[in-house]
């Protein structure tokens, strides 16, 4: 059974999904297409309408949170199961995929992609134009840039791509067009301006390749490879794909 607090404003040409809840004082405007079993916090303002979109709506697939204070635009896509903090803003042609978490106070500045169960912790900025693989984690502050020349119009901006199961370690920023492989670690920190192939270890400011990030152990049990991180690290995706994962190993 749906669920929408008296004070909610929900457009009528808004089409709102079956037993979603929605929260104190939010607003829903008129391109929004919510799925099933979505709940949104309060204080929040979904499908803002801009000239900067192509006319399309904002969708935000099944079983979907997004909580309290966050802010999204129309003309973007976000797969089912979308997981968000508090204070979260994602403006007009963000396109995701299934399973992404945004940490809270974190920024998506629309016009990129962004692949499946993708996972950004508190802070992340991700500029316009970035390109984002499929299972990676961003943690906190990391900043995605794209103006070359700051300031800039849009139109020169050249955004950051990202390979799938890469990590990205806290602070760290990766410069307009840089090209990260898959299975990359950035280390805490790391300023990246340069193309870093697959499975690769980046550090440093200005950062450079230092070897392989297999060579990493964990700390409790040197024994085990610390990455990929895909062969030890299971918590939260589906038993479909942590089958996949073993079976590859």
């Amino acid at each position: 059974m749906t669920s929408i607090h008296p004070t909610v404003l929900i457009s009528p040409k808004a089409r709102i999904g079956e037993e979603c809840n929605i929260g104190p004082y939010t607003i829903i405007h008129d391109n929004v297409v919510l799925g099933r079993n979505v709940v949104i916090g309060s204080h929040c303002e979904i499908g803002i309408s801009t000239r900067l979109g192509d006319g399309s709506p904002l969708y935000i697939g099944d079983n979907s949170l997004i909580r309290s204070h966050s802010v999204f635009y129309e003309s973007s896509s976000f797969g089912d199961c979308l997981v968000t903090g508090h204070h979260v803003c994602a403006r007009e042609l963000t396109h995701a995929g299934k399973g992404l978490q945004i940490g809270s106070a974190s920024d998506i500045q629309g016009h990129c992609e962004i692949g499946d169960y993708v996972r950004t912790h508190r802070g992340v900025h991700i500029g316009q134009k970035s390109k984002i693989g499929n299972f990676v984690w961003l943690y906190p502050d990391v900043l995605l840039t794209n103006d070359p020349n700051p300031p800039s119009e849009n139109i020169n901006f050249i955004g950051a791509e990202v390979g799938d199961f890469t990590v990205i370690s806290a602070k760290s920023t990766l410069l307009p067009g840089v090209k990260l492989g898959k299975h990359v670690l950035v280390a805490a920190q790391s300023l990246v301006g340069i193309n870093v192939p697959d499975k690769k270890l980046v550090t440093g400011v200005p950062a450079k390749i230092v070897g392989e990030a297999s060579m990493l152990r964990m700390k409790n049990d040197i024994r085990v490879r610390a990455y990929p991180w895909n062969k030890r690290f299971y918590r939260g995706y589906p038993e479909e794909i942590i089958c996949q994962w073993r079976e590859e190993e």
